[in-house]
Order: structure tokens, then C-alpha cells, then sequence
């Protein structure tokens, strides 16, 4: 049975080194921390919005924002998707919960140069949820979690009339958490029974008659981590109309430590044939009971790994075509490529520790945004992006399965009082067809379809 603390074990570094919450971003990236810039497709490097959330997208805008600034937000993410499996075209959707992501921002100026604030964003997260009956995918990941909550004190300074400059040092808490079951057709029956049985060794269940996808354990792998990053950015202002401004958000090692369990799932059978002194029509959850035991290799007990939440930054530019409409545009990499090499760790000598290759992709976006002042109390604001996939081909599975998507986004600013400010925002996302697996051991691959309706809204007070 090592084989399948090795596959369940496998699961979640293959989803956290390929989303989080799927459709957000790539990878496992978030990117809607703010519905002022959300509304703008992400679209803030040079010209970030004046409450706050430049803490995130470019720590430098802080410089000159005057008086006090509390801001909260939460965007919800509403995913749909299907998995269509070429065996016998069965589709399974995706039965994903509304995921709120929320954000908040509080920003201080000591002097007309110095602004120093503190905000909470989430960069990396994910979850995916599939229905475990009848579902192929069940076998690799049924439910999927990742969090990574990023709190970030940050000061901006004003070097020159034309130059900003900001840096942040952000603490991270991550937790993650992967559900799966096991296809006893594709387990080893262990030596002790098939050898006097005549059976050669490496004879699995599925050779003497289990049918394939017959679930006979439970998995869960629950872990938590921390560590630092830092942020750093600058603006520079070229003319009174154009300027340009750029971030970069380091990359982390978060070292995981917690617990694998398995919980054994009734199998109904008997055994067809006598396994050394089991007779035929043994109860199959009898002779399987000692590898949830002690020291068993599905026996509980702690786990570790570490996971590397990847650096990544923005370059862009924005225009100010006249006094009531502004254009802008960012690039965005994010360095996926690190998650080339995650270790497993079993407490339990029983169950041999793993290495796993992702082999992950580094990914590109492209942003476009536009805001338009229609009168004094109201702020149009649109966008469209498109980004690349992280996940090669071979790591698209029920885990993560994310790929190149086009976005589009609008919104509106309103001003409620003179010091009550709120905004608005609605994101569309069609992610790119993608075939992928579901049951390697079947070698049952099929087509991945995703889309998502993200709503924002947000509060500013300024005082």
C-alpha cells in the first residue's frame, strides 16, 4: 500500500507547484486585491489607486497620498468548469463554493515626502472541489485548498518631484489542505499474502478480479507554514501627463508541517480467489485493516514539505489623455519556473519519503485599463488581460487545472460623501480549453473547461 501514501502525498505539491482558487490568476496567483483596481483589470504599476492598495501594486504610490486612508474590500469568485473524460465522454462539473477574497488597507502621511501604511491581501490561494461520486478525478484530488495571507507594512518616500520610491516587508501565514481517495484495483497486494498464493510479486488487486475505481481510503493532508517577503517598487514621472512605475514582490520558501490521515472507505467486496491463509470470500476490508495500523503505510501521523510562493512584478505605464479620462497598460511575470523540485517528508518510517519535478512554466500577463471621470461623483472605470498558463501539459490534472485565459472588467467609482468613497467591479474569465487526466493508472485523460464571474466591492474613508 506505499504506493498510495506516495500518490496522496504527491497530490499536494502537484497542485501548489503547477489554482488558487482556479481562474483567479496563473498558477495558483491572485491578483484582485483592490475593486478600484480590479475594475481596471489589475492595472495600477504606475498610477495605483488613491486608497491605499498601492501597499500591493506599487508600494512607491504611497509617497504623496495626504491625510489618512482606510480601505476594505472582498472579491467574490464564482468558478464553473467541467471535466469531459475520453472513455466513455462522462462530464463532471466542478461544484466549487462562492469564494470570498477579501483585502483592507490602512495608510497614514507623516510629512508631504513620508506615507507609511500596513494592508492584508491574499497574492496565492486556490481551491478546487469536485464531486467525489462517480467522479474519475477522485483518485488524484477531490478537494483542494491552498491560503496564503500576506500583512505588509510599507512606507513610500518622495525622492524628487518625479520620483517615488516604496518598500514593504510582508509576514505570511499559508495553510494548505488536499482530500483524496484510493483505487484499490491499482494497489500491490502485499507479498505476505500473494507469494504463497502463487501470485508473482507486484501482482495488484485489479489482476485477481477488484474492479477498477473501487474506493477503499480517504486521504487528507492538512499543513501550515510561514515566512517573510519583501515589496519594492518606484514611480517615476517622465512628463506632467505620462508616467511609469514598476514592483517586485520577492519570492519565499514556506516550510509546511502537519498531519496526513486516512480514513478507511468500505469496499463491499470479498476476495475472489484465497490470498496465503485467507480463504476465498474473505472480507477485502479485513484483510486490508493492517495497513491503517501503526507504523502501517496508511497509518496517520505527520507530514512536512515546503512550498515556494514565487516571485513576481509589474511594469506599465499610464496617460493622462486629459483632465478626465486616463489610460494605462502593465506587463506581469510571475517566476513559476522555481517550482522545479518539492520534498515530501513522512514522519512515518513506513512510508518512504517523495521528490516530485513540476516542471512548472514562468507566465506572462498583458493589462490594459481605462478610467473616465463622468462627473464629480462618478468614476468609470474597464479593462481586458490575458495571461499565460503556469501548468504543463503533464501536471494538468483535477488539482490545478489552470491555462492561458482572457479577462475582461468593469466598474465604477462613487463618491457617497465627501470623505465616503465606494467602488464597484464585475470580471469575466474564459480560460482556454486544456485536456488533461483523471486516472493515470486507466490512462483515462480528457477536456478541462473553465470559466468565472469574479464581483468586487469595496469601501474607502479618508480622514
Amino acid at each position: 500500500m506505499r504506493r498510495f501514501a506516495l500518490l496522496l502525498l504527491a497530490g499536494a505539491p502537484a497542485l501548489v507547484a503547477a489554482p488558487p482558487i482556479p481562474l483567479a490568476a496563473q498558477g495558483f496567483g491572485v491578483y484582485e486585491h483592490n475593486t478600484c483596481a480590479m475594475a481596471r483589470a489589475g492595472v495600477a504599476a504606475a498610477s495605483p489607486c488613491a486608497d491605499g492598495s498601492a501597499i500591493f501594486f506599487s508600494p512607491a504610490g504611497l509617497a504623496g497620498l495626504a491625510g489618512n486612508h482606510f480601505s476594505v474590500g472582498v472579491t467574490a469568485i464564482a468558478a464553473t468548469g467541467n471535466f469531459t473524460d475520453d472513455l466513455l465522454a462522462h462530464r463532471t462539473d466542478l461544484n466549487n463554493p462562492v469564494i470570498p477574497v477579501p483585502n483592507a488597507y490602512l495608510t497614514h502621511q507623516f510629512s508631504p515626502k513620508l506615507t507609511a501604511g500596513i494592508g492584508v491581501y491574499a497574492p496565492y490561494g486556490l481551491e478546487t472541489k469536485w464531486p467525489v461520486a462517480g467522479f474519475e478525478g477522485r483518485f488524484l484530488g477531490y478537494n483542494t485548498e491552498v491560503r496564503s495571507i500576506y500583512i505588509q507594512p510599507t512606507i513610500g518616500y518622495q525622492v524628487h518631484p518625479r520620483l517615488k520610491i516604496g518598500i514593504g516587508v510582508a509576514y505570511i501565514t499559508s495553510h494548505l489542505k488536499l482530500r483524496q481517495r484510493a483505487d484499490l484495483s491499482s494497489q500491490v497486494i502485499p507479498p505476505t499474502l500473494g507469494v504463497p498464493a502463487g501470485l508473482p510479486a507486484g501482482t495488484t488487486f485489479g489482476q485477481v478480479g477488484v474492479p477498477v475505481g473501487t474506493d477503499f481510503a480517504d486521504a487528507k493532508l492538512d499543513a501550515s507554514g510561514s515566512g517573510f517577503a519583501v515589496n519594492f517598487g518606484g514611480i517615476l514621472k517622465v512628463t506632467d501627463r505620462l508616467s511609469i512605475g514598476g514592483h517586485w514582490l520577492t519570492r519565499k520558501t514556506i516550510k509546511y508541517d502537519g498531519t496526513a490521515t486516512f480514513a478507511p472507505e468500505s469496499t463491499h467486496l470479498f476476495l475472489p480467489v484465497a490470498l496465503g491463509p485467507l480463504p476465498a470470500g474473505t472480507p477485502v476490508d479485513a484483510v486490508l485493516s493492517s495497513e491503517f495500523a501503526p507504523g502501517g503505510p496508511l497509518a496517520n501521523g505527520p507530514v512536512s514539505t515546503s512550498i515556494i510562493m514565487p516571485p513576481q512584478g509589474s511594469i506599465g505605464f499610464a496617460y493622462k489623455m486629459n483632465d478626465k479620462w486616463n489610460v494605462m497598460a502593465d506587463y506581469q511575470y510571475v517566476v513559476w519556473g522555481w517550482f522545479n523540485q518539492v520534498k515530501i517528508d513522512f514522519a512515518n518510517a513506513g512510508t518512504p519519503d517523495l521528490t516530485l519535478m513540476p516542471a512548472n512554466k514562468d507566465t506572462h500577463g498583458f493589462r490594459f485599463g481605462t478610467e473616465y471621470q463622468y462627473n464629480a461623483k462618478l468614476q468609470l472605470r474597464g479593462g481586458y488581460l490575458y495571461h499565460t498558463g503556469a501548468s504543463p501539459a503533464q501536471f494538468v490534472t483535477p488539482l490545478l487545472p489552470e491555462g492561458a485565459r482572457n479577462e475582461f472588467t468593469i466598474g465604477a467609482g462613487v463618491e457617497l460623501t465627501p470623505k465616503l468613497h465606494a467602488d464597484l467591479a464585475y470580471q469575466y474569465i474564459k480560460q482556454n480549453d486544456r485536456r488533461g487526466t483523471v486516472n493515470p493508472a486507466v490512462g483515462n485523460t480528457g477536456l478541462f473547461q473553465f470559466k468565472g464571474n469574479l464581483f468586487g466591492i469595496g469601501l474607502a474613508y479618508t480622514f
